[in-house]
């Protein structure tokens, strides 16, 4: 029997609240959240899974509020007899605390996540959901200063957001971008970050996975991911991961975990993506993911043969979103009975004139576009290849 178990293209779902504090959670964005109660209304939030740390004031309280989360202080620099330590004394000191401020007139809401200073011209590149809705950002320095910053652009698709500041506080490097495609299994990693708010905070491990895909309940399929053991925590967001010759190979975007802190399974975005779109992001770029609206399964060597397909790689649309793209241009999805597949809608096996090799792949090369663009995809409906013409669309928004 097959079993048509979905990788979602599609709908982005609603994150619910009580998951996030519970056991069930399986992956945490790197944002620490901290709730208050105040005059009997509650101001926790309660749902990102990517790492940033949030605290929600009322706006009359929002000064006393800031200090809510309380500060580490680095280990002092003395020679470094260790790969981390050396990495550390490098450029440790690149690394920054972000900090954002949403106000709705009554309510401050306050997060936290962590960035990294490559270009003496005052350019720090974070995460995007750590600065996403944010009114005011600034970023704290190693040194201690705080300054207010721009931000530049934003690339939802990847996670990623430009910062810029006026000028550097003397002593602080900048740290430079590595090739992350030369990255191994196995290789050592350190990142740095504020975890907690714990600025300046030091953790080394290994790159666990390369080109990794993960599918985040509530989110959309993620690929090209670097996953690391290094112990990442809400507030890493947007922080650097280095390898040993102190060279950023990742930036710091969501952790999986049954519990609201680290297990050991921590992803990151590439340094070679980063410098793709550095780019467009310097020139005021608001990237967003293209959205086809779809779910399906990866097309098999035993499905292909028993329906009599001339091909075994590709995606079979199992479920087309009202409304979607996808459905404006009239995909269609299989018809499934119990857990098995009755008949097949569109099997989606090429965009652009290129073979489709799978739903990851179809995924990655959807969100290489932009919305509002067209793409051609072919598709074996009625055992015959046909065109059809999609105009992509931008995510739904999380309600």
């Amino acid at each position: 029997m097959h079993d048509p178990s979905e990788r979602l293209e599609g709908e982005r779902m609603q994150t619910n609240a009580s998951n996030w504090r519970g056991w069930g959670r399986s992956w945490l964005p790197l944002l620490v959240v901290i709730g208050f109660l105040v005059a009997g209304i509650v101001g926790g939030l309660a749902g990102a899974s990517l790492v940033r740390e949030r605290t929600v004031t009322p706006t009359a309280i929002a000064s006393s509020a800031t200090a809510a989360a309380t500060r580490g202080q680095p280990v002092a620099e003395t020679a470094a007899q260790t790969v981390a330590g050396q990495v550390y004394q490098r450029v440790g000191k690149a690394v920054v605390q972000v900090i954002a401020r949403e106000s709705n007139g009554f309510f401050d809401e306050q997060g936290s996540g962590s960035g990294v200073v490559i270009d003496q011209r005052g350019l720090i590149v974070t995460a995007a959901h750590v600065v996403a809705g944010a009114s005011t950002v600034q970023v704290q320095f190693a040194t201690g200063e705080r300054q207010t910053a721009r931000v530049l652009g934003v690339d939802e698709a990847n996670d990623l957001a430009l910062l810029q500041v006026d000028r550097l506080p003397d002593g602080i490097p900048v740290a430079p971008l590595g090739d992350s495609d030369t990255v191994q299994v196995g290789d050592v990693v350190i990142a740095i970050g504020s975890p907690f708010g714990l600025s300046g905070t030091v953790t080394q491990g290994i790159v666990s996975a390369v080109n990794r895909s993960w599918n985040p309940p509530g989110d959309r399929l993620r690929t090209g991911l670097i996953q690391t053991d290094a112990p990442i925590n809400p507030g890493n967001s947007g922080g650097p991961l280095f390898n040993a010759d102190g060279e950023v190979i990742g930036i710091a975007t969501m952790i999986e975990s049954p519990i609201r802190g680290n297990v050991g399974i921590g992803f990151a975005v590439p340094s070679n993506t980063v410098k793709r779109v550095l780019p467009q992001l310097e020139q005021g770029a608001q990237l967003q993911p293209a959205w086809l609206g779809i779910s399906g399964n990866d097309l098999d060597a035993a499905t292909a043969q028993r329906f009599g397909l001339d091909v075994d790689r590709g995606v079979i649309v199992l479920n087309v979103v009202p409304g979607s793209p996808a459905a404006r241009a009239g995909l269609r999805p299989a018809q499934i009975r119990g857990n098995d597949i009755a008949s097949l809608g569109d099997v989606i096996v090429a965009l652009d004139g290129e073979p489709v090799q799978g739903m990851e792949d179809l995924a990655a090369r959807i969100g290489a576009h932009q919305p509002g663009d067209t793409v051609e995809l072919t598709v074996i409906r009625d055992g015959q290849r046909e065109t059809v013409r999609v105009t992509l669309g931008s995510w739904p928004q999380q309600g």
